[in-house]
């Protein structure tokens, strides 16, 4: 997503990205914790090559949406360190952190990136920039609110769950033209996310609900899933293929 939607295709990024991995693999084969610096080091590196190429629009409100997605790739590179190393940071265990780190890459990387591309069209709508900094501010009050203030969690928890679903509908919906696998994969991606968020909202405020399935933890399983594997995927893809259509 990244270096389609917002680097041209960088050899240099995805050499770096491939090497970054091998050297990810290496640390977990060889217990040697310290080798996961690798990845905040690669996802500094593509905000740097971001930076360097957009320099002439970085102060407008699409440049800096723009910045958003790099943004939660530090984020949640950080949080991986932070599991990885059991850091403990902001009071969050092992489990946690790599929640936030998934979090952080799934809807924040990958699904705000797409709404920033969204963003930078020719006429596009306005909802796709102010989704891109909401989103930023929902998921800081969640990974703030967790230890910290208690109150501001369920803010972040209520604002994502409409947040993500009203962008992903509005692309769906919007009156333009669009190859047919391209809508298809939105309205399934639309589905697949009311469904997570449906139940991101009564985890949170029904104590009635399930908490685990089959043995392991139902945010995980069901929630973590639909958003991993279809709705955040399937979102991308609507994209690219509206994308490679149009070109």
């Amino acid at each position: 997503m990244t270096n389609r939607l917002f680097l041209s295709d960088s050899v240099l990024y995805a050499n770096a990205h491939k090497i970054s991995l091998v050297v990810l693999l290496l640390g977990s084969y060889l217990n040697m914790n310290f080798l996961a610096a690798a990845w905040p080091l690669f996802c500094a590196f593509g905000f740097s090559i971001y930076l360097k190429n957009e320099s002439k629009t970085l102060f407008s409100a699409v440049g800096l949406a723009s910045c958003i997605p790099f943004v939660f790739s530090l984020i949640s590179s950080v949080w991986f360190v932070a599991g990885v190393n059991d850091l403990h940071l902001l009071g969050y265990d092992r489990a946690w952190s790599f929640y936030a780190a998934i979090h952080g890459s799934f809807l924040g990387w990958l699904f705000v990136g797409c709404l920033a591309h969204l963003s930078r069209r020719a006429s596009a709508s306005r909802v796709y920039l102010w989704s891109c900094f909401l989103s930023l501010v929902f998921f800081l009050f969640i990974a703030f609110g967790i230890n910290g203030v208690p109150f501001i969690k369920p803010i972040g928890v209520v604002g994502f769950s409409v947040l993500v679903p009203f962008a992903i509908g509005h692309y769906a919906f919007e009156k333009t033209q669009k190859p047919r696998a391209s809508r298809v994969l939105a309205l399934v991606s639309l589905a697949a996310i009311a469904s997570s968020m449906t139940l991101a909202v009564l985890n949170e405020f029904w104590p009635g609900v399930p908490r685990v399935v089959l043995g392991f933890p139902m945010m995980v399983l069901v929630h973590g899933s639909l958003n991993a594997i279809i709705a955040v995927p399937c979102f991308f893809f609507a994209i690219w293929f509206e994308r490679d259509a149009t070109n």
